[in-house]
């Protein structure tokens, strides 16, 4: 036993029991963020705020550690990344071997590279299948751009407009901020794309359209294929053929908006429209694939096939920064007879390769697609049993290990509980259990954790989100 007072790993309180935040240690090593670091990064926005945020040192598993030595429970995964728990031993090996080998060559063939996209092209879903080629590229952002790049690079002219979801997010950089709705993000920053066309996403708690589902006959479904009967929407001119979009771009699941689902026949409608128009079909799966809804895309639930995937996040395990665009080869080829179209510094890592190579491998031989869904089932009782104890609970959904709640003042008029959700994953973050908070109104939290979790850990997550339930309910 560690004799060691000051040792971080004997100090500090358990998850479930109350403590300081942030402790002694995180306030005086934030003294150096605050004093060097530029300001407009997420750390001072998350969970508590700047002032109160934890400094993280130690991981394993679902776990983490801050420097106070106090114990957390992670239920968002660092942004769904790491989907084999932190500090994957199997992963962390096969860097190590790697490393010692050969860490980085500008965009060149190597054998970690090669592994890789046969690799992912053999998880493509549906009609993809054997016919799926791969692209690289280093963050989520990157990838949405390759993807919207290729998509209008394979269309003919003047087919170069964007479809894309309010709600959605789609990264920080140019096309995909352009994509991006949220005034938030796009205030002041430059963008280069203008011919964007925005949609309702079919966020059926909260109708743009005032319908109930099902009821509503999938009204926001036949909404969009009015667009394309007039000139006057910008999209398609019927008298002449003339096509002006592209690419649209859509995330099966919006994690970034709250864990928002849509219903199930919704993207089989989608589909026929984007074939009958000749429109690039996207999913944007960097937050909820990879496994995480127990499959390894979260389309293939809804029984279509997209023509380009965009996937990062839990790619490599958490590990090492990498994405990447997985497509049909008959798109992804455009660029074929035009090499260095796609090039990059860090395209094809080799470190970055094996991370995600062997991150799929461990998935398979971990059956993780199953316990994802097994887990994600039991996870999602749980949140139903609290929603019946708890009135502020308006909507539970989701698959898998990808999971939302949205809580209400009035369960009928469905007001926002924004202060109370502040409150709940504040408080939740004091009890040692970290909890996202994102959404259209700022009264979503979302579950994305590693595929790892334990029932004992869902057991426990659970019962300190009743325990801020509750809280919540007597102060507000």
């Amino acid at each position: 036993m560690c004799t060691n007072e000051s040792c971080s790993e004997c100090m500090g309180k358990k998850c479930g029991e109350l403590r300081q935040v942030p402790g002694p240690k995180s306030a005086g090593i934030k003294k150096d963020l605050f004093e060097y670091e530029g300001g407009g990064t997420y750390w001072r926005a998350t969970f508590d705020g700047e002032e109160r945020i934890p400094v993280f040192e130690r991981q394993s598993g679902v776990r983490q550690w801050d420097v106070d030595g106090n114990e957390y429970i992670d239920t968002y995964g660092p942004f769904a990344a790491s989907c084999l728990g932190h500090t994957p031993q199997a992963v962390i090996d096969e860097v190590y071997k790697q490393s010692k080998k050969m860490m980085h060559v500008a965009d060149m063939p190597t054998i970690p590279r090669a592994e890789f996209v046969k690799e992912l092209a053999g998880i493509a879903p549906g009609e993809m299948k054997g016919n799926a080629v791969v692209h690289s590229e280093v963050g989520g952002s990157a990838a949405v751009e390759l993807a919207l790049q290729v998509a209008e690079y394979y269309t003919p002219d003047p087919q170069h407009g964007i479809i894309s979801f309010y709600g959605a997010y789609h990264g920080r950089m140019s096309a995909g901020l352009s994509a991006t709705p949220c005034a938030y993000y796009r205030e002041k920053v430059p963008t280069i794309k203008n011919d964007i066309t925005r949609i309702p996403f079919p966020y059926c708690y909260r109708c743009a359209y005032g319908k109930e589902y099902p009821s509503c006959d999938l009204y926001c479904l036949e909404a969009f294929r009015e667009m394309f009967r007039s000139p006057e929407y910008g999209l398609y001119d019927p008298r002449t053929k003339t096509n002006l979009v592209s690419t649209l771009i859509v995330e099966p699941a919006q994690f970034h908006g709250g864990g928002v689902y849509a219903p199930m026949e919704y993207f089989k409608g989608i589909r026929e429209i984007c074939d009958e128009y000749g429109i690039v079909f996207v999913a944007d799966e960097i937050a909820i694939g990879m496994g995480r809804t127990g499959k390894w895309w979260c389309i293939e639930h809804y029984g279509v096939t997209p023509d380009l995937i965009t996937t990062s996040k839990a790619l490599s395990g958490g590990v090492w920064p990498l994405s990447a665009v997985l497509g049909k080869r008959e798109i992804m080829e455009a660029w074929a007879g035009h090499p260095d179209k796609h090039m990059g510094t860090w395209h094809g890592s080799a470190i970055g390769c094996k991370a995600a190579t062997t991150t799929i491998r461990e998935i398979k031989k971990q059956n993780l697609l199953e316990a994802a869904a097994k887990k994600g089932a039991y996870f999602k009782e749980n949140l139903q049993q609290l929603q019946k104890e708890h009135t502020l609970i308006g909507s539970v959904e989701g698959i898998g290990l990808g999971l939302g709640i949205e809580l209400v003042k009035d369960r009928k008029t469905k007001e926002p509980a924004a202060q109370e959700t502040e409150y709940i994953v504040k408080r939740a973050l004091e009890y040692g259990v970290l909890i996202n908070l994102s959404s259209y109104y700022g009264n979503r939290m979302t579950f994305m954790p590693p595929y790892v979790i334990t029932e004992a850990d869902i057991d426990l997550v659970t019962e300190v989100l009743g325990r801020c339930l509750a809280e919540a309910e007597a102060k507000f």
